[in-house]
């Protein structure tokens, strides 16, 4: 194995070690790359049915239209609390605070305009009866099973020492650490401020939870905290805290050294990363879970039982007043439904999972994924080059992509595609590079040469693979084009030398332009004649199609040819084209000495021939039936005759090339034509002719319509023999 070979395999060791290092230490432009993959793969899976038991009752837009701008009162809260309640739920979730006491009825308003003894009386009567916000925790206490949330503030510069010590919430009741673990520099957010609940309404809630998400660094909502820490409590958010009222027994957290190892709450795992965040499952955009209108349930149009033993989330979804995040599926999502994801993921064991050290089975799959992309791209590397290469990595790209997909959707774990999507194509970037500088130079040298005879694009198919120069030929259907000036005997007697080398080396240059332009392979020069090839050595689908428009480019060039060569006293040129398309053999054909690039075969002489035939029948451009049948119908013709050119037994179709389909109208031309020709084969002579005048009609000195004008005169005179199958022989 030569030091060459290694190369690849080099490279590819030394890309794995670099991005290795990348992502144990983290780098913030790959992380960002993942977070957008993570996005792709949740919408590549597409939506999916979120589970049973977990339900919205929204404060929505005709809840407010109904009942009045947000916040509600507090009685009407009640009524709401009590209502969803009465269904016995198995658990409510409030997604708001009630952290400002409501208006109470007061006597002082009034009192200046009452009598004493009316306002002794009215000031007895007030004093019995109980503020709305107390009529709000009675609910609370009634309903036994509500949760309600409170919100952390991350804003505030330094804690509030006071507010620490009498925040009521609810804790982690289990915590346990490592021996090495430093309780001041846990890995978790710490919040420095709260705005909870009134105390009389959180003291009758079953639990407390906040509701604070953290976005990631594009602004998107992808995960959700597991715990904040305030003061020396850990505490819990609004879902895990409903979690532990439904299984009625303690939820617990664990840290290992800084970090968090594992969360649990009623014997289920919560799947956290080692900063306490767990990584959402989205089920699909907003809406996916069942949502119910609170108007509808204030109403009482809601079916009795329909939250019973349901998890019950209350929230407030209407425009300018809800709490709507960005997330993956849906730009504009409801917070409370983040809740409702997180409830769904934890219940049904599916929420999904970075790869993490603090999880030696993650990070292993991850870093094994990321070695074994990269070696295998340098493995590939070693015996593919060029394009191969280039399809090769990006085979392997997708295969990536596929098995990752594929991991994602089986078991949640989110392997990166950023690692080893980059080590694979910088491995193919740098193993490129390197074959470049060592080997494109002879290439590039070669090319040169060959640019002298091909179009840019032929001479770097060439370039790429030298083995077409080796003697032998192959094969294939290919289109060949013929071309020779008209009348060129008589031109070059009228000029000297030096002008006629002049003009020629500008006509041809001129037209192998027209070649050129359309990727056709200049074949030879012949004199004046030009034969050019399509489908040689470059693979082209469309090889005719190509050498039509040539074709016709050819002519399009000699008309301001003409105009600029009259200026120089040069002669007006004609030409004459004929295409051929059909089985031919192409390759290096001659000598080990003396060789050339050509192509060989009947369909070759037939071109040739149909090239001559363009003076016969008076018109630039000549095809075969192949030829138009293969270019298909961008392009208009018109058929011209059946003929039997010399070499060849059977008569064959030909057509006249007349421009592109939709760049004339030339439907009333090849319709008036045909029906003269059809005419001509039955041998109904006048009514031949009268066509063919037709369409000099419409196109004076039409050459065809001539020609056959005359044939017709003539056979009129003098009618064929009986077996005449309307065919001209040339010999």
């Amino acid at each position: 194995m030569t030091a060459h070979a290694l190369t690849p395999i080099r490279v590819a060791l030394l890309v794995a070690l670099v991005l290795t290092v990348c992502r144990v230490g983290g780098c913030r432009f790959f992380e960002l790359v993942d977070l957008r993959a993570l996005d792709y793969r949740l919408r590549e899976r597409g939506p999916e049915p979120a589970g049973d038991r977990v339900m919205i009752v929204a404060v929505d837009d005709v809840s407010i239209a109904q009942r009045g701008r947000w916040p509600w009162s507090r009685a009407l809260m009640a009524r709401l609390l009590t209502r969803i309640a009465a269904d016995e739920p198995a658990v409510i979730g409030a997604d708001f605070v009630q952290s400002e006491r409501s208006a109470a009825c007061s006597i002082d308003a009034i009192g200046d305009h009452i009598d004493p003894q009316c306002r002794a009386a009215v000031g007895q009567a007030l004093a019995h009866v109980s503020t709305e916000d107390q009529e709000f925790a009675d609910a609370v206490r009634a309903s036994r099973r509500a949760v309600l949330g409170y919100f952390f503030d991350f804003g505030s510069s330094a804690s509030d020492s006071a507010a620490v010590a009498t925040a009521t919430l609810t804790a982690y009741p289990v915590v346990r650490t490592s021996a090495e673990g430093d309780a001041g520099a846990l890995n978790i957010p710490r919040a420095p401020g709260i705005t909870q609940n009134l105390p009389e309404i959180a003291t009758a809630a079953r639990a407390l939870g906040y509701f604070n998400f953290l976005p990631d660094r594009d602004g998107l909502y992808r995960r959700t905290p597991m715990a904040i820490r305030f003061g020396d409590r850990i505490a819990m958010p609004l879902s895990l805290a409903m979690l532990q009222v439904l299984a009625d027994r303690p939820a617990s957290i664990r840290f290992s050294g800084s970090s968090v190892a594992a969360v649990e709450v009623g014997g289920r795992p919560v799947p956290v990363a080692s900063d306490g965040q767990l990584l959402l499952n989205y089920r699909g955009p907003g809406g996916t879970f069942p949502h119910i209108s609170a108007a509808d349930l204030l109403a009482g149009t809601v079916p009795a039982g329909t939250f019973h033993d349901k998890i019950v989330l209350l929230g407030i979804t209407a425009i300018g007043v809800g709490d709507v995040r960005a997330t993956p599926f849906d730009p504009v999502f409801p917070g409370v439904e983040i809740h409702a994801n997180a409830l769904d993921n934890i219940l049904r064991g599916d929420a999904l999972l970075w790869p993490s050290w603090t999880s030696p089975w993650t990070g292993a799959a991850e870093l094994g994924a990321l070695w074994t992309a990269v070696l295998l791209t340098g493995l590939v590397l070693r015996y593919a080059r060029g394009v191969q290469a280039a399809l090769a990595s990006v085979a392997l790209l997708a295969a990536y992509l596929v098995a990752s997909q594929w991991v994602f959707m089986r078991s949640g774990l989110v392997l990166s595609a950023a690692y080893p999507l980059s080590g694979i194509a910088l491995t193919y970037l740098a193993s490129s590079l390197h074959h470049y500088l060592v080997t494109e130079a002879e290439k590039r040298r070669t090319r040169r040469m060959l640019d002298l005879y091909l179009s840019p694009k032929v001479a770097a198919y060439i370039s790429e693979r030298p083995e077409v120069l080796k003697l032998g030929g192959e094969k294939r259907e290919r289109t060949v084009l013929f071309s020779d000036i008209r009348d060129f005997t008589p031109i070059s007697e009228s000029l000297d030398p030096e002008a006629l080398v002049e003009l020629l080396n500008a006509y041809l240059g001129e037209m192998t332009g027209a070649v050129f332009a359309h990727e056709g392979m200049l074949d030879k020069y012949i004199g004046d004649a030009i034969m050019a090839v399509w489908g040689a050595p470059l693979p082209q689908e469309d090889h005719a199609l190509r050498a039509c428009r040539a074709a016709l480019e050819m002519i399009h060039r000699l008309g301001p040819f003409n105009r600029d060569g009259e200026s120089r006293g040069w002669p007006k040129l004609r030409i004459g084209v004929g295409l051929s398309t059909g089985p031919m053999v192409f390759g290096n054909m001659g000598s080990s000495r003396h060789q050339s690039l050509t192509v060989m075969g009947d369909a070759v002489n037939l071109g040739a021939r149909l090239e001559g035939l363009s003076r016969v029948y008076r018109c630039p451009i000549i095809a075969s039936e192949g030829t138009v049948v293969a270019a298909g119908e961008s392009l208009a013709y018109r058929e011209l005759d059946y003929v039997q050119v010399k070499g060849k037994t059977r008569a064959v179709r030909i057509f006249e090339v007349l421009g592109l389909a939709g760049e004339r109208q030339f439907d009333r031309l090849v319709a008036t034509f045909a029906a003269g020709l059809a005419a001509y084969r039955r041998r109904e002579w006048d009514e031949a002719g009268e066509r063919f005048r037709n369409v000099l009609e419409l196109q004076p000195n039409d050459g065809p319509a001539m020609l056959f004008l005359e044939r017709c005169e003539a056979f009129r005179g003098r009618p064929p023999a009986p077996d005449w199958q309307a065919v001209t022989a040339f010999g």
